[in-house]
């Protein structure tokens, strides 16, 4: 298994190359609840004898408790000779899952033990991983993370390292073809979201650097097309390479203030993920474009000619339907709450934030 990143397939219809990759191997297929009949009957024809078991992603946040079960159960059922690939198709949160669920833990031990701190692949006895989005914006399929909530005490914790990184990621385009718009829009903001904190990021990289700004461009000029034509093919492929692309840069830097920022308004106020980035862009972005000249010069470019500033990105937000924190709110609770993430972990990683707040 690979350790370093997952072997990427991108092509429309790259579904179907996944026996092809995976061998001769038994397989467990975990599939978001509301996968569609279509799909399933897909799945059942495409490994027939080899397919062992369809598991179900429910709805809303992972869960530690969920995480948990899930694992447990794999397990339970699917150790032994021949420990078979686990396969997620699905949006973020599905994939993220399937990442909590490829290590085998001692009995009655909660993931929690490995939360938010680096674990390696070749700690654990694990099985092979392939990860394939069935939206355009989570990265996970590409990313090292996985994102674990602990409602009961109010807290969001990652599971992260090479354990968590897929032996494959499958990008198919025409899989997101039935997602419904909110979907798509918050999945595509998601993405921009990474991008853009690929850029003003303390752990840029070039190589970072040069994806983020793909993606940028990609993004501004593609998801609203998708308002109108949500079954072009061309523009979800479209959308499908940004967020690979963006889940690469991401992968290589991490996120920073604006997932700082948004996780609160996920865990207390139930706004979805890629909505709650939006709320914070246009504001986050103002301060990376103000902390040197250089870095608006980079954000300029990554967006342009549709977003050549903070104004034009807020009306670019508002156009697909958000409600950002507006740019002329001068509420104190607003400074309050980024100066809050700020000391944060991911916060942390924003471009010298020294510079724009006196943070003690």
């Amino acid at each position: 298994m690979n350790d370093l990143k997952p072997e990427i397939s991108f092509s429309i219809g790259a579904r179907h190359s996944i026996p092809a990759l995976i061998g001769d191997r038994s397989v467990v297929i975990l599939l978001h609840s509301h996968a569609s009949r279509q799909l399933i009957e897909e799945v059942r024809s495409m490994f027939g004898a080899r397919l062992k078991e369809i598991l179900y992603c429910p709805d809303g946040l992972v869960t530690i408790e969920r995480a948990d079960q899930m694992r447990q159960h794999f397990w339970t059922h699917h150790s032994g000779r021949d420990v078979p690939t686990l396969i997620a198709i699905g949006g973020g949160s599905t994939l993220d899952l399937a990442k909590s669920m490829r290590i085998t833990l001692a009995p009655n031990v909660s993931i929690t033990s490995v939360l938010d701190q680096p674990s390696d692949i070749n700690d654990f006895a694990s099985c092979p991983l392939l990860l394939m989005p069935t939206t355009a914006g989570t990265g996970s399929e590409v990313s090292s993370t996985a994102t674990l909530w602990d409602i009961d005490n109010g807290s969001k914790h990652s599971f992260y390292g090479t354990a968590a990184i897929a032996d494959w990621a499958v990008v198919d385009p025409e899989l997101c073809l039935t997602a419904p718009w909110h979907v798509t829009r918050d999945s595509g903001v998601d993405a921009l979201a990474h991008a853009l904190e690929a850029i003003w990021n303390l752990q840029r990289v070039p190589k970072a650097f040069a994806f983020a700004m793909s993606a940028a461009q990609q993004i501004t000029r593609a998801l609203p097309g998708l308002i109108d034509h949500p079954h072009d093919i061309a523009l979800r492929a479209e959308m499908s390479q940004a967020s690979l692309w963006a889940g690469q840069a991401m992968a290589l830097t991490e996120t920073a203030l604006v997932h700082a920022l948004s996780y609160e308004d996920t865990l207390l106020k139930g706004v979805p993920h890629g909505a709650a980035c939006a709320r914070w862009l246009p504001r986050v972005y103002k301060l990376a474009r103000e902390s040197s000249e250089e870095l608006g010069i980079y954000l300029r470019a990554a967006m342009e000619p549709i977003v050549n500033d903070e104004w034009e990105l807020q009306e670019w937000l508002i156009h697909l339907g958000y409600q950002p924190v507006l740019l002329t709110d001068t509420d104190p609770a607003i400074d309050a709450q980024i100066k809050a993430a700020l000391l944060s972990r991911r916060g942390k990683n924003f471009v010298t934030p020294e510079r724009l707040y006196a943070v003690h």
